[in-house]
């Protein structure tokens, strides 16, 4: 007999366990979930925080084994979740629905959309998706760039932001990413030894800026906003300041590599970090739902 229960925390660590064995392969595989034990037990601790793991995530069990993972990080401000899952052993497929009504029964009223992103070679969840009335919004290319290839950058001269050009940053950001997480000032007020802005000059101007963070404890680095002033663009003003971001990322020692996401049909940015030597890991599908 099958139980579905809310997970509990004593369970965490198996639970993580479980979605990272799955999350390994590209037919199960779901993005923004990770596929490492520690760093997905921290995301459900740390990160799942407006609605808590135990409350948002729901467990299916076949004789006490678990077989099937299915829950939500929701941002209430935003009224939107991502949804994890579903995760389910090979041959429990069927269980999926079952799954996503006792999960959809737990979401918070205020939540007006949810999202899904599907590896395109995870069949069993795009179908899900289809089900479900899902809309496809993007295909997105996850990169990664290797410890191992840090060698083989080209020499750049690493210029962190100084006050001088705080304004020109903010400016160039804003109008850049006019409506996103962070803006021009609030980059220049997280700024400390974890997160940096790397700048290029010309001309005694501001040509580009990269905005990167790490998390050494986690062995987690990540390039947030880049930016090249649109009267520079060809120059390889994009691949300065990615080859510095990458060379001062790995300056920790717990960092082994760096992936992101990009838009399928930015064949320019593709084309932009592939020269720099990131490789392509994962094509996904991000998928929303619409609620009232």
């Amino acid at each position: 007999m099958i139980e579905y229960n809310l997970a509990q925390k004593d369970d965490m660590k198996q639970i993580a366990n479980f979605i990272a064995e799955i999350n390994r392969k590209e037919e199960s595989h779901i993005g923004y979930c990770g596929t490492d034990r520690e760093e997905i037990e921290n995301s459900l601790m740390e990160d799942i925080t407006d609605i808590p793991f135990q409350e948002g995530f729901i467990v299916a069990k076949e004789n006490e084994k678990l077989i099937g993972v299915l829950g939500f990080d929701s941002d209430l401000e935003s009224n939107s979740a991502e949804i994890w899952g579903p995760f389910i052993i090979e041959d429990k497929w069927d269980i999926a629905a079952e799954l996503w009504d006792k999960m959809m029964k737990i979401l918070p009223n205020e939540i007006s959309s949810i999202s899904l992103f599907v590896n395109k070679k995870n069949e069993n969840c795009i179908q899900l998706a289809t089900n479900l009335n899902f809309n496809k919004v993007s295909e997105e290319t996850i990169l990664i760039f290797e410890r191992n290839h840090i060698d083989k950058l080209q020499n750049a001269t690493i210029i962190e932001l100084s006050g001088e050009y705080n304004e020109d940053v903010q400016s160039l950001h804003d109008k850049t990413f006019p409506n996103t997480y962070y803006s021009g000032s609030q980059i220049i007020d997280r700024m400390n030894n974890h997160r940096k802005v790397f700048i290029n000059i010309e001309n005694e101007n501001l040509a580009g800026y990269i905005y990167v963070e790490v998390n050494p404890e986690f062995g987690e680095g990540s390039i947030e906003f880049f930016a090249v002033d649109e009267s520079e663009r060809g120059k390889g003003i994009g691949s300065k300041l990615l080859t510095m971001a990458l060379k001062w990322i790995f300056t920790f020692e717990s960092i082994g590599n760096i992936t992101l996401c990009v838009n399928s049909e930015n064949e320019k940015a593709l084309k932009l970090y592939k020269k720099v030597g990131f490789k392509e890991k994962h094509q996904l599908y991000y998928f929303t739902r619409a609620f009232g």
